[in-house]
């Protein structure tokens, strides 16, 4: 039993195309830049929560009235939060519409344009997060959760207030990675648990 296993912090969320390399353990810091193709989305109002729902069909027989053997008819994983930051691109990770950008000229003024309905088409994108404990309260280490491949959908209202940023609420709901071995095909938990012994 060790209180450094405890973990509060914020977590920091970040989307890349499928199949993009994860942070190595090894050589990035908590708050370093993961591989290339990764991008920070931005602050959250609200935490991160994950869902990893299971249904089990339940086996019985006739010789006893126990269940004998559990066997997975269906997973799923969802993770939810609410966006801070109201921009084109959080925007269209979560309508999935087409984004266009134009920077400011002498005659234009700059903007940016989310045009989205009437697709069939869903794209789909790698999502992960990134938190952090402290070994012996004082050494930071990453604690990391990664999703392969996912589809994002703008989950609820986008309310403008007085009293409120308008925020996007955010759900993310994560696809079979035929690509993994079974039992490994939805998501990676990652805890990096102590330092190299030659580091400082």
């Amino acid at each position: 039993m060790a209180i450094s296993d405890i973990i509060i912090a914020p977590a920091t969320l970040l989307t890349a195309p499928v199949g993009t390399a994860l942070p190595n353990a090894n050589t990035i810091q908590v708050g370093g830049n993961w591989p290339a193709g990764w991008v920070k989305v931005g602050l959250t109002t609200a935490p991160i929560s994950v869902n990893y729902m299971q249904d089990l069909i339940q086996i019985e027989i006739e010789q006893t009235g126990l269940v004998v053997r559990g066997q997975t008819a269906k997973e799923a994983l969802t993770v939810e939060t609410t966006l801070a930051e109201l921009t084109g691109a959080n925007l269209n990770y979560l309508v999935d519409g087409t984004l266009t950008t134009a920077a400011a000229t002498v005659s234009l003024r700059g903007e940016e344009v989310v045009e989205a309905g009437g697709s069939f088409e869903v794209s789909e994108r790698a999502w992960g997060f990134e938190g952090l404990f402290k070994q012996d309260g004082s050494i930071a280490l990453p604690v990391r959760f990664f999703i392969y491949r996912a589809n994002a959908i703008l989950n609820g209202k986008l309310e403008f207030a007085k009293k409120a940023p308008a925020g996007l609420p955010l759900q993310i709901l994560a696809l079979w990675d035929e690509t993994k071995a079974a039992g490994r095909q939805l998501f990676q938990f990652q805890r990096v648990t102590a330092k190299q012994t030659d580091e400082v």
